[in-house]
């Protein structure tokens, strides 16, 4: 009889996270770099410490802002279509906290513009 192996969720979701990381950091390996580019650490400690810096930001700033906080927070547990359109929509209707969160990730999506990276498509774009 074999022994079926369980894997909570939430180890599943903190695996998920790390094998996407792990797979940028491939793809950032592999990618064929020019001097000019490795001059700019479009290395995988590069994007990483940028996308730390992005989260600490956003994490303040929705400290700073608990309306903001709150209803991102209440998208928790909505199918991805969902969630999208109702982040879309709540941006829509915010345009300042629009404009602060772009600001908040602009360090990650001038990092993927100076590697030639492309980001997911988001409601504060890719």
């Amino acid at each position: 009889m074999a022994t079926r192996l369980t894997i909570p969720a939430p180890v599943r979701r903190h695996t998920l996270v790390g094998l996407a990381v792990v797979g940028a950091a491939a793809a950032l390996t592999l990618a064929p770099a020019t001097p000019a580019v490795a001059a700019a650490d479009c290395t995988a400690s590069g994007l990483a410490r940028t996308v730390s810096a992005v989260a600490a930001s956003t994490a303040d700033y929705l400290d700073a802002h608990p309306d903001v906080n709150d209803a991102f927070t209440k998208l928790k547990g909505e199918p991805r279509p969902q969630m999208r359109a109702d982040a879309q929509q709540y941006l829509n209707a915010n345009p300042a906290v629009r404009a602060d969160l772009q600001q908040l990730r602009a360090p990650l999506n001038e990092f993927a513009q100076r590697c030639g990276m492309s980001l997911p498509a988001g409601p504060l774009g890719g």
